[in-house]
């Protein structure tokens, strides 16, 4: 199973636990509760958005993309943020006019069900989207999972506000946690846009995969004696190193070679998706 299928599916059981808050919101008049069901539309539309942008992004190289089209997997994180800071937004101008223009709340016991039952599935959802995360190293997965994470958060204060609410008979309380709700969600989705906006713009790999990498070079061979400008990235899960590999100048040409693709294979073998670009640079060797 390929990141793609897992954003699908996803994006259906999203859409399916949306329906159902939306039911139980209208019918019981909860701000919360609608506001939970109109995240998880913002989940199941962000999920489907992942879809199509990792179809995007599993097409090959051709000529006018000769390093892939990987980058549509960090477009699909940036508008998985941009929809949620919307949702947000929308979310928070409705609790704050509930706030002042405060409406009763009726069925607080089925609300609270339904929210119980919405962070049992979001749970397996976060569950799901992390594994698959770390299995096809993917930033769109990655991005989703903490989305989902959020949203467990959220529905936790749904419920608190229920029950606060059918204890104290204050429906204020269900319209100040509406607006903690979209303040959590604005936080998370400025995170993942952040994050996407990072890797848009060719972010390094992380220190402790560049120490790797250096290690890989440093411990190659003796007659490796130093490397320089070395450059890392990453797009949809496949990393980009590149760097100049200072070879003792004694060496003939042919082993100049061998040693490029010993470094190269060292490095692949720790990190399987990459693509090595190595300039073999001749110096004077240690004597």
């Amino acid at each position: 199973m390929n990141a793609r299928s897992v954003a699908l599916k996803v994006a259906l059981a999203a859409l399916l636990l949306a329906a159902a808050k939306a039911a139980v919101g209208l019918a019981s008049g909860s701000i919360a509760v609608l506001s939970s069901a109109l995240d998880s539309a913002g989940d199941a539309i962000a999920s489907f958005a992942n879809f199509v942008l990792l179809t995007v992004a599993l097409k090959p190289p051709d000529a006018g993309h000769p390093f892939g089209h990987g980058k549509a997997e960090h477009l699909a994180a940036l508008l998985q943020g941009v929809i949620l800071l919307g949702s947000a937004t929308v979310l928070g101008i409705r609790a704050a006019d509930r706030i002042r223009n405060p409406r009763p709340i009726e069925s607080t016991v089925p609300a609270i069900v339904m929210m119980l039952f919405s962070i049992a599935a979001t749970l397996a959802i976060t569950a799901y989207l992390k594994r698959n995360a770390v299995r096809e190293e993917s930033t769109a997965l990655a991005g989703d999972a903490v989305h989902y994470t959020s949203d467990i958060v959220a529905n936790g204060a749904t419920i608190v506000a229920l029950v606060l609410v059918r204890l104290t008979g204050h429906a204020r309380i269900d319209s100040i946690f509406g607006v903690t709700v979209a303040a959590w969600i604005a936080w998370s989705s400025l995170y993942l846009i952040w994050n996407a906006a990072n890797d848009l713009m060719d972010a390094a790999l992380p220190d402790e995969e560049i120490a790797a990498v250096v290690e890989a070079i440093e411990r190659s061979d003796p007659e490796v004696v130093s490397y320089g400008e070395l450059r890392t990235r990453r797009a949809a899960g496949v990393r980009f190193i590149e760097f100049e590999l200072r070879i003792d100048r004694r060496v003939s040409f042919e082993r100049a070679h061998e040693l490029t693709e010993l470094v190269k294979l060292t490095i692949r073998t720790k990190f399987p998706r990459t693509v090595v670009t190595i300039h073999a640079e001749p110096v004077d060797g240690v004597a």
